[in-house]
């Protein structure tokens, strides 16, 4: 085998071409991250975070702590993925590759944004006479409200709208959902009475 190569060398050497051996240990390019572009995402999820570094291209997936995320774009430098709902606190971002996963212990902090309002009531009456029945329109169409009462002989629930059935006090129980991305109100719960004349 020796010979062999040896010849090899020779004739490459005679046409005036070089022989370049192989390394032997050749690295294996590692994807690493330089830069997380949003550290702070909110714990319901579904915002996109960039990640910056090298060898990106090369990530086959996204983990944060447990949770795969979905992986948006992805080159070189740069990696874009949704995160995952979460609860508040520290998360890792692992990025696997090959069978090998790189780590990046407490990447993000999921938080819940404290400078977001509580969303409004939907408008509702102070009084409502027997028979009547009142409807409650959100704040905004694409927000969940729900509404209850603990006071089912004074008034009836069918949706959102609210129908007096005798004098009394008549107690809503509000739930205003927002929607995870709103970056302006935060969810709310509510107790609210309507008197009944």
């Amino acid at each position: 085998m020796r010979k062999f190569i040896a010849a090899v060398a020779m004739i490459a050497s005679v046409l005036g071409m070089s022989v370049a051996a192989a390394p032997a240990n050749a690295a294996t390019p590692v994807p690493k991250i330089l830069q997380v572009s949003n550290k702070k995402p909110l714990p319901a999820g579904g915002q996109n975070i960039t990640l910056y570094g090298t060898n990106l291209n090369l990530v086959s997936a996204v983990i944060v702590d447990k949770t795969t995320a979905t992986m948006v774009s992805k080159e070189a430098t740069k990696l874009v993925f949704i995160t995952p709902a979460h609860a508040n606190g520290l998360a890792n971002i692992s990025l696997k590759y090959g069978s090998k996963t790189y780590v990046l212990k407490d990447a993000l902090l999921y938080k819940d944004s404290a400078n977001r309002v509580l969303a409004p009531l939907p408008y509702i009456p102070e009084t409502l006479k027997v028979g009547r029945t009142v409807s409650m329109t959100p704040g905004n169409s694409a927000w969940q409200v729900v509404v209850t009462t603990d006071t089912p002989t004074i008034c009836s629930i069918t949706g959102l709208e609210v129908k007096a059935l005798k004098k009394g006090e008549c107690a809503l129980n509000i739930d205003v959902n927002v929607d995870t991305m709103d970056r302006t109100y935060r969810s709310r719960s509510a107790l609210y009475f309507i008197t009944v004349n």
